[in-house]
């Protein structure tokens, strides 16, 4: 008897452990096995959003409840809606938008309270980089702006089909001698009406400098709130992690940085790979992400314009910030851009919970004081 009941538990104590390495894929048409046992790496890209691709990464245990697509959908529904919230260059049926706001024939315009938030956002952190008096990151700066994105899609532009890059005349004269309002004090918003106004006559608005962090903050705190590990990244550009990763061992999630580069017949490369623990962002400008030849002078022309010129800026050919807000991330990364080397770097020691790597043009890196903590390798 008691040899029977010893068999008898022994098939019980067989049965649990099979039962325990049973978890089934959640979903096969986004899952696949992870590296560790039990984890399924569930993924989705999105390619209508943003101007680029953004694919998030669900990282699944047996211990986690949700429904995959319900996620993914619930994912869509924000993109969709910021996408068209903050487009400055189409109008949709029945959405009050950035384009909106900017062809108003007078205000004040009201506007959805997503949309109020987000431009609030943006005022309330325009000053938080200044160099020689001027607000290196302003939302106000569209009628700039403008005068870039025309001259990169110029009909006038001619096209490299050996490089596959445009060459188009440098807009020298329209920089030079127009007369931009960009004082972003003269952007009256009311919160009880939830409307904005321009104070001043030829006044247009952007949110390029920060909308696809801070619309990835606001899917990432919800997907902290439901205890959901994953990782979003969109366009390559702005990454961030949240909870312990269970498809590795440390519980870090690695992250490869890539080489810039304004050849687009070179087959990416990456530079640098992080290993990023949870509620981390990594965000990186670059100057090789839209741009042209100049005409006249066979120059680099980005789309990164500094307010104190009017003209593309910066020193390195990108810049990769680690910080824990998306958003803010992206404002940081933006200014810090524009900043030379020995400025931004100064700037990020002296400020709390900001690392940065710089990529410079003859191919070396520079990195602040703390970086090191994040970086796993270095090619």
């Amino acid at each position: 008897m008691r040899k029977t009941l010893l068999i008898l538990l022994s098939g019980i104590f067989v049965l649990l452990l099979v039962g325990c390495n049973t978890f089934k894929n959640p979903n096969s048409d986004y899952c696949v096995e992870g590296n560790q046992e039990g984890v399924f790496l569930c993924k989705k890209i999105y390619t209508s959003y943003f101007d680029t691709a953004i694919s998030l990464t669900l990282y699944v245990t047996e211990d986690d409840t949700f429904s995959v697509s319900e996620v993914f959908d619930d994912v869509e529904s924000i993109l969709s809606r910021y996408h068209q919230l903050m487009d400055k260059y189409h109008a949709y049926s029945g959405v009050v938008n950035v384009y909106s706001i900017n062809h108003a024939a007078e205000g004040p315009i009201s506007i959805p309270r997503e949309l109020y938030g987000a431009i609030s956002y943006g005022l309330a952190h325009d000053d938080e980089i200044v160099l020689d008096q001027v607000n290196l990151f302003n939302i106000a700066l569209n009628p700039v702006l403008e005068v870039w994105h025309d001259a990169r899609e110029s009909a006038l532009c001619e096209e490299s089909l050996s490089l596959l890059y445009s060459v188009c005349p440098i807009p020298s004269e329209f920089i030079d001698e127009g007369n931009f309002e960009t004082d972003p004090d003269n952007i009256l918003m009311n919160y009880e009406n939830s409307t904005i106004e321009f104070l001043a006559d030829g006044m247009g608005i952007d949110l390029g400098g920060y909308g696809k962090g801070y619309v990835s903050e606001l899917i990432t705190d919800i997907l902290d709130q439901d205890q959901i590990k994953y990782i979003l990244n969109a366009g390559n550009s702005n990454v961030k992690a949240g909870g312990i990763n269970p498809n590795n061992t440390d519980g870090l999630y690695y992250i490869a940085l890539i080489r810039p580069s304004f050849d687009s017949q070179v087959a990416a490369d990456y530079y640098a790979v992080l290993k990023i623990p949870s509620d981390v962002s990594v965000v990186t400008s670059g100057s090789n992400q839209r741009f042209f030849i100049g005409e006249e002078d066979g120059l680099v022309y980005h789309h990164i314009i500094d307010p104190r010129t009017n003209y593309p800026g910066g020193e390195a050919l990108s810049v990769s910030i680690i910080y824990e807000d998306g958003a803010l991330a992206d404002i940081y990364s933006t200014a810090i851009f524009l900043m030379t080397v020995v400025q931004g770097q100064t700037f990020v020691n002296e400020t709390a919970g900001l690392e940065a790597i710089w990529y410079l043009e003859d191919g070396t890196t520079v990195t602040s004081d703390g970086f090191e903590t994040y970086l796993f390798e270095l090619n």
